[in-house]
């Protein structure tokens, strides 16, 4: 198992990016877990030294920084102060990180006002960042308050900022206003921007319409744009009048933005309503980003009802309406894609619509994309539309490539050429 992995099994035991930069290996059964760090039920408990020692002596490095992580979620309150002063002694730097972190981190979930006035006294580092992201969010929960005062007697830094963005991002799931008060009147030097930036981004999830005027009226950004789309979004989704009646005050270029979002998201919720306020919107480029926009959700949920409205639809909307909805519909469901295609009048739709099937599916079934282009009128198109769906079909299953272009009616020039080896293929 390479680095990747090995730094993925550990994520899921809960470890920080700190320890799992020293460890690289594959982590052992949970059987090795629970026999490193449990005691036999039987026995006596067995001192903090003891449970250490017991660790340690795992042979195998994987195991012995598993059983040091595991130990340090047993311990109580009264355990910590010596298990802090057993980590900083032991031999190995990773030792050292993986059994102070989880100590900590521990100490966090038991008494973290305690363990944040310890950490506040760590040197800055790596170490000190990690210990925080374990215990602040613990701490916040608690006591949102407390931390807020502790946090503006730290010194500047890194370990600081991001207490502070922890500390916001929990704050504002309880009471922005409070919050927002909060950072407005921090101190110069704090991390201010970034924290409102991380308030609007949780506060518009929480309350769209509550957050609206707010963001209407901040200074032209990428930001701003990325939170009207958002408060477009979420508020579509529970209550697409009132959100409509909103984007309807906006200067037309945000106008524009919210009701093509409005749509999109709308159509989540109910996609024929949405396509039908997206048709009426204006002026027509407006109206057909909008409607595209909810062809492309309505097809994950019921494509067949979304290419029934489109087919009466006005003609300019279908050729670009059923490209969106056959990129979702025909990888997931070729048959049923190929037999709605071959029901289409001969003409430029189904021509278009042909073209589309074969970029959708080509390299997921190049047989059926193949067998469909054959039925193409244009005969250039025809040619380089099954070329492209042949070449794959032939690398994935040469002998059903090869039988079913025997049965065509191409030259043998074309074929040979197609058969021919091809470089890089």
């Amino acid at each position: 198992m390479n680095c990747i992995n090995g730094f993925n099994q550990f994520k899921r035991h809960g470890l920080s990016r700190v320890t799992r930069s020293f460890i690289c290996l594959t982590l052992l059964p949970v059987l090795l877990l629970t026999t490193a760090a449990g005691t036999d039920t039987n026995s006596p408990p067995l001192s903090l030294a003891a449970r250490v020692e017991k660790a340690c002596a795992e042979k195998k490095i994987d195991g012995r920084l598993a059983a040091l992580d595991e130990l340090g979620k047993t311990l109580s309150v009264s355990e910590i102060p010596a298990a802090v002063k057993t980590a900083g002694r032991l031999k190995e730097l990773r030792e050292r990180v993986v059994l102070t972190e989880s100590v900590l981190k521990r100490w966090g979930e038991l008494a973290p006002a305690a363990a944040f006035a310890h950490i506040s006294e760590m040197p800055e580092g790596m170490m000190k960042v990690e210990s925080f992201r374990g215990v602040v969010p613990f701490y916040a929960k608690q006591d949102i308050h407390a931390v807020a005062a502790a946090a503006l007697k730290m010194k500047p830094g890194r370990a600081r900022t991001e207490t502070v963005q922890m500390l916001v991002e929990e704050w504002t799931r309880q009471d922005v206003k409070a919050v927002l008060k909060w950072v407005n009147e921090l101190p110069e030097g704090f991390p201010k921007d970034g924290a409102r930036h991380n308030i609007y981004f949780i506060w518009v999830h929480l309350d769209p319409a509550g957050i609206s005027s707010l963001v209407q009226n901040l200074p032209p950004s990428d930001t701003r744009n990325a939170l009207m789309i958002n408060v477009a979004g979420d508020w579509a989704a529970v209550d697409a009048s009132n959100a409509v009646k909103w984007a309807e005050t906006l200067p037309v270029a945000d106008k524009e933005l919210a009701l093509a979002t409005i749509a999109e998201s709308w159509a989540d919720v109910n996609p024929l309503a949405a396509a039908e306020f997206a048709l009426k919107l204006a002026p027509p480029e407006l109206s057909d980003r909008a409607v595209l926009a909810a062809l492309e959700r309505w097809a994950t949920q019921n494509p067949q009802s979304a290419l029934s409205w489109l087919a009466k639809a006005p003609e300019p909307l279908q050729v670009g309406g059923v490209a969106r909805i056959l990129n979702v519909f025909a990888p997931v469901s070729p048959e049923a894609a190929a037999n709605w295609i071959e029901q289409l009048p001969a003409g430029p739709l189904r021509e278009g619509a042909i073209g589309n099937y074969v970029e959708a599916v080509c390299q997921y079934d190049p047989g059926a994309g193949a067998r469909l282009a054959l039925k193409m009128a244009d005969a250039t198109e025809r040619e380089r539309r099954v070329e492209q769906c042949f070449v794959v079909w032939l690398a994935w299953n040469p002998a059903a490539a090869k039988q079913w272009l025997k049965d065509t009616d191409f030259s043998d020039a074309t074929k040979n050429r197609w058969l021919s080896p091809k470089t890089g293929l």
